[in-house]
């Protein structure tokens, strides 16, 4: 999912009207996602040694596009593990949260105002093969991105120079998250 800056302050406008202010909402989800980030679910851990990989692959792949490699950035990186770790606790998939956060609502409770930043994208997936979570487990989910117009659109956007990615494993399946974001400029659109 990705939002240029007009779609992104019609969401967030149209978000203010039907919810409230956003920072409101900020605080619960926060705490829940923060504490997700800090301690994997019972069962469950993360894999940053999957984020890197998953990372390497995403270079590989703009480079075979002919696009400049993303910086991996920890910015993110508590967003996109809770979120994987959301997915994995309440079995789905998507970019709201199971508490109800969009996910400009999501990266707002992380990071304030998100008009800061010029371009943000998420892809998420999960693999529930029973094979061997290691690099080519990795391999199979990012092979999911590539077959999916919107998820390949943000691999290989131009608009990203970082990315944040969280991997969550239970048993032998992993759910992955990668965050993509621009260059934050110092102030916000409405500042």
């Amino acid at each position: 999912m990705i939002f240029s800056p007009m779609r992104r302050r019609l969401c967030l406008g149209l978000a203010a009207l039907a919810a409230g202010p956003l920072p409101a909402l900020a605080g619960p989800y926060l705490d829940y996602a923060k504490g997700l980030a800090a301690h994997p679910p019972k069962g469950s851990s993360y894999r940053p040694d999957l984020e890197a990989e998953l990372v390497s692959l995403l270079n590989g792949y703009r480079a075979e596009q002919g696009k400049a490699p993303v910086a991996a950035d920890p910015a993110f990186r508590d967003a996109a593990r809770a979120h994987a770790a959301d997915m994995m606790l309440n079995n789905f998939m998507g970019h709201s949260a199971s508490t109800g956060q969009s996910f400009q609502g999501r990266m707002a409770a992380f990071a304030g105002d998100v008009t800061k930043y010029p371009s943000i994208g998420e892809n998420a997936a999960r693999d529930t093969q029973a094979t061997p979570v290691d690099d080519a487990k990795a391999r199979a989910l990012f092979q999911q991105w590539v077959k999916s117009s919107s998820h390949r659109r943000n691999m290989i956007s131009r608009s990203f120079q970082f990315v944040s990615t969280g991997v969550i494993q239970r048993g032998d399946k992993i759910w992955a998250v990668q965050i993509f974001f621009a260059t934050p400029r110092e102030k916000g659109l409405f500042q």
